[in-house]
């Protein structure tokens, strides 16, 4: 029983941290691919050219690197998967393959190291974990491909000063679109950075269902106590007379 109740321990801790990943685009790929795999992630860099859907097939996320997503892409959304975006991919994911209900606008400098604010349903969903609030982050806090129309069903996830939305998502399908309309994929060093440990909760954003490749924690402690149930009940019953 012991050992039973330890294995149900370790695929709950598992599901809730390990992603298959998949990025895509034109800022510090190889450097993102290497910080999640080095934080117990999957990932793939399919360099500038959005993935096909024999790409995906089988992984959780993708990230798009300031670059237009396809077909592939949304449909992979809409079909349960997490997509999120680095600056001008926010506006292809708003303006042409309309995943959640705003728009895309322009390129903004605001200046180095702007503080970001995170919204209490940010933090709510674990993105603030080991963030100050605001956080700031050089050269990855100082341009936005702005987002405007905020309409109904939009998740505003963080603010920049003047309370002007930075980052924002949305259920597309049965997935989810975080759009994170900042630059912070700029320099993006190996050894992570304030946006990589965002990147790191957004990967477990508690919004976000997954393909369906991996059990959500609920439904792994309900068959666990559905099982242990019945290792007991068959103790009992081999020990009638």
């Amino acid at each position: 029983m012991k050992k039973f109740i330890c294995l149900i321990a370790c695929l709950f801790a598992g599901s809730a941290n390990a992603a298959i990943v998949g990025v895509f685009g034109n800022n510090g790929n190889t450097n993102i691919t290497s910080f999640l795999n080095a934080n117990g992630h999957s990932a793939t860099n399919f360099g500038s050219s959005a993935p096909t859907s024999a790409q995906l097939n089988g992984y959780d996320a993708v990230i798009a690197l300031r670059q237009d997503g396809n077909s592939d892409v949304k449909n992979f959304v809409l079909n349960g998967g997490l997509l999120i975006t680095e600056w001008r991919a926010a506006e292809w994911a708003l303006d042409t393959a309309n995943l959640i209900n705003a728009d895309g606008g322009n390129n903004v400098f605001f200046g180095t190291n702007t503080p970001i604010t995170q919204t209490s349903l940010a933090l709510s969903l674990g993105l603030g974990n080991g963030l100050s609030n605001p956080f700031a982050d050089g050269g990855r806090t100082q341009f936005q491909w702005t987002l405007n129309n905020l309409g109904l069903g939009i998740d505003l996830l963080a603010t920049r000063p003047g309370n002007i939305a930075a980052i924002i998502g949305g259920n597309v399908g049965t997935g989810y679109a975080l759009i994170n309309s900042l630059d912070w994929g700029d320099s993006f060093p190996s050894g992570g950075s304030v946006s990589g440990t965002w990147l790191l909760n957004a990967l477990n954003i508690d919004s976000f269902q997954g393909s369906g490749q991996v059990p959500e924690p609920a439904t792994l402690v309900l068959l666990g106590l559905g099982l242990a149930g019945m290792s007991l009940s068959k103790k009992k019953t081999l020990a009638l007379p």
